[in-house]
């Protein structure tokens, strides 16, 4: 995340500036890890599609984040016909497969990376509203509640002092783990041209730009999936370690 914050001072080169005169040059001092059919530098497309895929990656699981929270506790701590209505919604949101709901959506809103952010934030709150309200739901019938009611706390208070902060902790794990799974679905958008407008650098849009040359020049496949492949792990490792931080069980998540 650092090094993508200072690709404009890492980059050697401006990421978008097209030289046919250079395309598919292999590494040199002027371009370390050689060119793309359009004569750009592979490794200033490389640091600044990490902003874009890193950033936006995070930028769509805090939202879906806090807006999936905020549904599944209110469906899972109120019940009755409100948690009827919101899981019905939750569980018909689940059944469309989420890649595909959301090239749909992009393909009716337009190309571009903000029409993806967007279509993607409505297809994944889902996930994070399903465990929020089976969390609240088992957090509802704790003695530290029942205390809580006693004490004349209204149900507002007991949501935001009680119930929120007790399911928070398996979210945040849940949500850091699925941060990789977020980079590879935009990656994935970008690579069936629906994600990011060229010549936006996107890791998932060089995959796309190098398929073709994947005998012949397979650097250009290579180096892009292995950043994905990396960011990948070091997010889930990340997120093993949260867990075992918050001692959060397994089950729990």
């Amino acid at each position: 995340m650092f090094i993508a914050l200072l690709a404009p001072v890492l980059a050697p080169n401006d990421p978008n500036k097209s030289d046919l005169m250079v395309a598919l040059q292999g590494a040199s001092s002027q371009y370390p890890l050689g060119t793309d059919p359009l004569g750009r530098c592979i490794l200033s497309r490389l640091l600044y599609g990490a902003t874009v895929s890193i950033f936006s990656s995070l930028a769509i699981t805090a939202f879906v984040f806090i807006i999936g929270t905020l549904i599944g506790v209110t469906a899972g701590y109120w019940g009755g016909k409100i948690d009827g209505v919101l899981n019905k919604f939750i569980t018909v949101m689940q059944a469309f497969p989420k890649l595909i709901l959301a090239i749909a959506i992009v393909g009716v809103l337009g190309v571009g990376i903000g029409n993806m952010i967007f279509a993607l934030c409505i297809v994944q709150w889902a996930e994070y509203a399903r465990l929020s309200r089976s969390l609240a739901r088992s957090v509802k019938q704790r003695t530290f509640i029942k205390s809580a009611k006693i004490c004349g706390e209204s149900d507002w208070q007991i949501m935001r002092r009680h119930v929120i902060p007790n399911v928070i902790p398996p979210l945040i794990v849940n949500a850091s783990l699925g941060i990789s799974t977020m980079i590879m679905e935009v990656a994935a958008l970008s690579y069936l041209g629906v994600g990011v407008k060229s010549p936006m650098a996107e890791w998932g849009a060089m995959l796309n730009s190098g398929k073709d040359y994947l005998q012949t020049n397979p650097n250009l496949v290579v180096i892009p999936g292995l950043a994905i492949l990396v960011v990948s792990v070091l997010f889930n490792l990340f997120g093993d370690k949260l867990r075992d931080a918050l001692d959060i069980n397994e089950s729990k998540i």
